[in-house]
């Protein structure tokens, strides 16, 4: 139960606040109400009094996005904003959740969830939200009529806007390209190699000069056997050396050979796809300044960037606009989610 005494709830109440201003001031009052409660011994083990609390500030936050969404074009006066509705349950007293639904005359169609609305970790996980299988297959029927899209479309970029993300890039294609980041593989399969020559037993270093980071490396004699763990290996810049102080005297007269498995941006699966793809077209792939960094020139003089980071294995994509959503990129280039569904995780060959 909530005191409807309190100035700060009646505030909160009364004022019409943006999503994002809702979840600020929500979230603080129900943090101090909670350090309220665990503080005193009363109540501080009750944990059905506790997630009860948090319950119910988690049920006034809803009722302030759906107060918010009346005033938003595209929203307000529409028959999917009057079919919108939010269940707000609390499975602890640290977590609660607000699940999205959209009813209709034979069901109530479960759209997304709000994890921990009340926290800063907060995020959003797709139900049955549009999926890129739906938009670059064969299927004409995305599961909503246009109203209802251009609703969800909208609605999406209100969670946004209030800080809430989907966690993965294939959950709906209603996420925001700007930004839009997931993992990827690299191709390291062709091994960069130095040799030496043992001339006496003792000390031994071999160097190989390199672009990007080793992801494995080995150090093989004539008969192909493994002598890496004999020494240590170090970067140094763009040179990556593999030295020892203990070679046997059973190796002189051979060649050591050093093969270094590399990881660069040179080497990235999904870029290359990207490439071919664009190129089939008519879309200009251009690199730009710094390893890794791509951008595909649009008409409209807007370009689309893509960064492929090698110390986290991932694919970054950044646009002028930063609500324009994947479908709606789609819908003006499909070649672009052609490349998504191609190359977005799940598929072995790029991630």
């Amino acid at each position: 139960m909530l005191n409807f005494n309190d100035q700060e709830i009646l505030s909160i109440i009364n004022d019409a606040l943006e999503p994002a201003d809702a979840r600020h001031r929500v979230t603080i009052k129900a943090e101090k109400d909670e350090h309220a409660l665990s503080s005193d011994p009363l109540w501080a083990s009750n944990d059905f009094v506790r997630v009860n609390n948090l319950l119910a500030y988690t049920e006034l936050f809803a009722d302030k996005l759906k107060q918010s969404f009346d005033t938003v074009d595209g929203l307000k006066g529409t028959d999917f904003n009057s079919r919108l509705w939010m269940q707000s349950v609390a499975p602890s007293a640290e977590h609660t959740t607000i699940v999205f639904f959209l009813a209709t005359e034979d069901e109530n169609r479960e759209l997304f969830t709000v994890v921990d609305p009340l926290s800063t970790d907060g995020y959003i996980v797709a139900s049955n939200l549009p999926t890129l299988p739906q938009i670059t297959g064969d299927e004409d029927d995305l599961g909503y009529n246009e109203d209802e899209l251009r609703g969800l479309s909208v609605l999406i970029r209100e969670m946004y806007a209030a800080g809430y993300n989907f966690r993965t890039v294939d959950e709906t294609v209603l996420q925001p390209v700007d930004g839009l980041t997931f993992t990827t593989k690299f191709d390291t399969s062709n091994a960069v190699s130095e040799s030496e020559m043992v001339m006496e037993p003792g000390n031994l270093s071999i160097s190989v000069e390199l672009r990007g980071t080793v992801s494995s490396y080995h150090v093989l004699d004539e008969d192909g056997h493994d002598w890496m763990d004999l020494g240590t290996a170090s970067m140094d810049g763009d040179t990556f050396t593999w030295a020892s102080t203990s070679i046997p005297g059973e190796l002189v007269g051979q060649n050591l050979t050093l093969q270094a498995n590399v990881r660069s941006a040179a080497n990235v699966p999904a870029m290359d796809e990207l490439f071919v793809i664009a190129s089939s077209n008519a879309i200009l792939m251009k690199q730009l300044p710094g390893d890794g960094n791509y951008a595909l020139t649009l008409p409209k003089h807007r370009d689309l960037s893509v960064s492929v980071d090698v110390d986290k294995n991932t694919v970054s994509l950044s646009y002028p606009d930063s609500e324009t959503q994947i479908i709606e990129l789609n819908t003006e280039y499909p070649f672009f989610g052609q490349w998504l569904q191609a190359v977005l995780p799940k598929k072995p060959a790029f991630n």
